[in-house]
């Protein structure tokens, strides 16, 4: 009996992976996956490990009949293990919900967390991949792009800490991962808005993780300022042109040293080869920065980081 029933099982496990993710018997109605769902193309790999990797990508019956429905899946490989995000849309942007699927296993639904967002933008067009999927610090992170402040930042980051998914930024800021002081640890980058021009500097503040929360790290946020400038002044010396003059005015205002740039335009004339006075962008721009007082959302903005918000 142990033996027929273990054959019925397979059968119906066959029948049920030949539906689709989707819960669909027609495999063309179900959304293409992205190309990072063909598991073959993972290097080194085999094709009996493939294939397991392939059934452990299996969403169970049980979650199909809930989750039926979705405009898009992205399927990737994070610390070794299949992950699947669904989303869904009832609204005018590309999602309004998202659920991540490990190994078959249900772990994160935006709805069942309280996540309300307006739409969601699509991360990387070419590879067909609506959010980016890392490894930080060790921890699978999922970090979603929304068109909820527009045209400024919003952004929900969703990580596994401790084995259990959770939201650790729901915020109007732009975040990505970088070892910024080369400790082998990553930090966290956030911005709350895109710079514009001209002299109208993005804002980029270093967090560091504590619990479930994101707190600014002032110091590193300043050396990171310190470095940019540094890196600024080199790229503007090799190769001058207003987009990198402008890089470097900025770097300087973000640090509140606007009027030491400004003792600064003899140099700045010289690498460029221009002269005081010959109406070149040089000229120009001393001519805006010496009409142009620091910002108030840019004054002393290091000394007002805030942690990040998880809700909104």
């Amino acid at each position: 009996m142990r033996i027929i029933s273990l054959l019925i099982a397979l059968a119906i496990i066959a029948g049920c992976s030949r539906t689709g993710d989707g819960g669909s018997a027609d495999p063309s109605a179900a959304p293409a996956a992205s190309p990072a769902a063909d598991l073959s193309a993972v290097p080194g790999g085999h094709q009996e490990e493939d294939a397991a990797a392939a059934a452990l990508a299996e969403v169970s019956p049980e979650i199909a009949d809930e989750y039926s429905g979705f405009v898009h899946m992205d399927a990737v490989q994070l610390n070794g293990q299949i992950f699947k995000v669904y989303y869904w849309n009832k609204g005018e942007f590309s999602y309004t919900q998202f659920a991540i699927v490990k190994e078959g296993k249900m772990v994160f639904d935006s709805k069942k967390a309280g996540l309300t967002l307006e739409g969601g933008d699509i991360w990387n067009e070419e590879e067909q991949l609506w959010a980016e999927a890392i490894v930080q610090n060790n921890r699978n992170t999922f970090l979603f792009s929304l068109m909820d402040n527009r045209p400024a930042y919003a952004s929900i980051v969703v990580e596994e800490i401790d084995g259990t998914m959770q939201v650790t930024v729901n915020d109007l800021f732009s975040v990505n991962y970088e070892d910024v002081d080369q400790d082998g640890s990553e930090d966290l980058l956030a911005s709350p808005y895109p710079g514009q021009s001209p002299l109208g500097p993005a804002l980029m503040g270093i967090y560091q993780l504590e619990g479930t929360n994101y707190v600014p790290d002032k110091l590193l946020t300043k050396r990171y300022a310190v470095d940019q400038l540094q890196l600024s002044e080199q790229e503007y010396k090799n190769n001058p042109s207003e987009q990198t003059l402008e890089q470097l005015l900025n770097a300087y205002l973000i640090l509140g040293r606007r009027s030491v740039a400004l003792t600064r335009f003899e140099e700045f004339h010289e690498w460029a080869g221009q002269l005081a006075g010959d109406g070149g962008y040089v000229d120009e721009y001393q001519r805006l920065l010496r009409s142009t007082e620091t910002a108030e959302q840019i004054s002393g903005w290091m000394d007002k980081l805030k942690p990040l918000r998880t809700t909104r």
